[in-house]
């Protein structure tokens, strides 16, 4: 997107877009930026027969979608704008009669992109004729529970696939479906018109899915194809040896899941980190801490320990004397708050870093670091959400202070109008400031004219700005159809 563009359209639906540039834009009559305007919930009767007068078909369903065009107007032999009001709180019940009826399949499989939040339409939909189109909603939330019945009942193909990844369909149904393909007995559909073929798929979804029974998912697991093998890779509950096997194929895509599965035994998950897979198993949750360790020894990295379950081993390891040990431990969210302590308070920079930037550390805890460290841990008590305003303006205003601590403080909506302002100092922090709904106005409207066009960019997306300053960043020489906005484009009411 050319500089200034995208500027321009998150102006376009900026709530303070005074009413005068509203109407230079659509005269602009740019196609990217029409659209945009027509789902604006300020536009004036006269604003939306503008619109309505292009001729554009996206502007028309914009307009339709976001209720700006009356339902009266909406014809009821165009599919697309039925669907595009069809969540309107004004939309007429027999739009979703005509929709549920539509001849052409597309059209209500496009129906059940909106049955996520419309149980309604999921369960219209799920009982549709054709299965291809009650296969869209069968994995959905949205269809209730009181509707499941009738679509296990159903068999053909496509929709038992679609039934077998759902998470949370009864335990007895997932089993029936990756036993036998369910009852009663599945049969070819257009859609999948081989049973043995469509058996296949379903037992795949079925073992991908976690929420069938172990007891169920155990066969499948003895001598599985890659295809099944991946399907299984993911899951927490086979049969010991199950993962060695898995691993054992020699497939990248299954031994990649298996290394990040929380469910594969220690020695597998060490080896699998000496051999080629080492980002895969540092990403899983539980791997084993003495592999956490080593990792941090060698200096390779950050490891992950946030919600490691070994919390024995955690305490043993938050005491060790060697600063890397104890580095693996200070991220725990898990360790008493004695623990945590501290590690906060732990002679090693690092360890206390670490320790201090979990969310739930309390501002006290923060403001102890910050005293005893000074700039050296600024940067990562900037951005912290119990950072309180008086270390904000502290580290606003040090003279030691790194670029990305003050940039820190930038973002941040709690820092007070003047701590904002002493922001100013470091260059790269207007890209903050640009986007903070707390900086103080002045500064909002400074900023309009800032060379960086990143800095633009997040001032457009600031709902704080005033309609004055709304209005002069769209006028800017750097945002295009600067030509339609005058001076006098602005309603000074404000």
């Amino acid at each position: 997107m050319r500089e200034g563009y995208e500027t321009l359209l998150l102006l376009a639906e900026h709530p303070a877009l005074p009413a005068g540039d509203v109407d230079a834009l659509i005269d602009a009559a740019d196609p990217q930026v029409l659209p945009v305007l027509a789902r604006r919930p300020d536009l004036t009767a006269e604003q939306v027969a503008a619109l309505a007068a292009v001729g554009d078909r996206a502007v028309f369903l914009a307009l339709v979608e976001s209720g700006n065009l009356p339902a009266a107007r909406v014809p009821r032999d165009d599919p697309q704008a039925l669907l595009a009001g069809i969540e309107r709180a004004d939309a007429p019940t027999d739009w979703l009669e005509l929709l549920a009826s539509w001849p052409d399949p597309l059209v209500r499989k496009a129906l059940a992109e909106h049955a996520s939040q419309r149980p309604d339409i999921a369960r219209i939909v799920a009982g549709d004729v054709d299965c291809s189109v009650a296969a869209t909603v069968a994995p959905l939330d949205a269809v209730q529970d009181d509707v499941l019945p009738a679509l296990f009942a159903r068999t053909e193909a496509c929709l038992r696939v679609a039934l077998a990844a759902r998470h949370d369909a009864p335990a007895h149904l997932l089993a029936d479906l990756i036993t036998g393909g369910g009852s009663p007995a599945l049969r070819g559909c257009p859609h999948l018109p081989d049973p043995a073929a469509a058996l296949r798929e379903v037992r795949l979804a079925a073992a991908g899915n976690r929420a069938t029974p172990t007891e169920a998912v155990a066969p499948f697991a003895a001598d599985p194809d890659v295809a099944m093998a991946r399907a299984l890779a993911g899951r927490r509950d086979l049969p010991p040896g199950s993962y060695e096997r898995l691993v054992e194929m020699g497939d990248p895509l299954v031994t990649g899941r298996v290394a990040g599965n929380s469910a594969a035994p220690d020695h597998l998950l060490r080896r699998l980190y000496d051999t080629g897979w080492r980002d895969n198993v540092l990403n899983n949750w539980r791997t084993p801490l003495d592999v956490l360790v080593r990792h941090s020894r060698a200096g390779d990295g950050w490891v992950a320990t946030d919600y490691h379950p070994d919390i024995d081993g955690l305490r043993v390891l938050a005491a060790d004397p060697d600063p890397k040990v104890r580095f693996v431990a200070a991220a725990s969210h898990r360790l008493p708050e004695d623990l945590r302590a501290a590690l906060i308070d732990d002679p090693d920079l690092d360890v206390t870093r670490r320790a201090v930037s979990g969310s739930d550390v309390p501002a006290e805890d923060v403001r102890r670091a910050a005293a005893r460290w000074g700039p050296p841990i600024f940067t990562a008590l900037a951005a912290h959400p119990s950072a309180p305003p008086d270390l904000l303006h502290t580290i606003a205003t040090h003279p030691d202070s790194p670029a990305g601590a003050v940039e820190g403080v930038a973002w941040q909506e709690t820092a007070s109008p003047a701590t904002l302002e002493a922001c100013l100092r470091v260059p790269s922090a207007a890209v903050c400031l640009a986007g903070n709904p707390s900086t103080p106005p002045a500064i909002l409207a400074g900023l309009v004219s800032h060379p960086d066009p990143q800095v633009r960019t997040e001032l457009a997306r600031n709902p704080a700005l005033s309609s004055r300053t709304v209005h002069e960043l769209l006028a800017h020489p750097r945002t295009v159809l600067t030509d339609s906005f005058g001076s006098d484009a602005i309603d000074d009411s404000e």
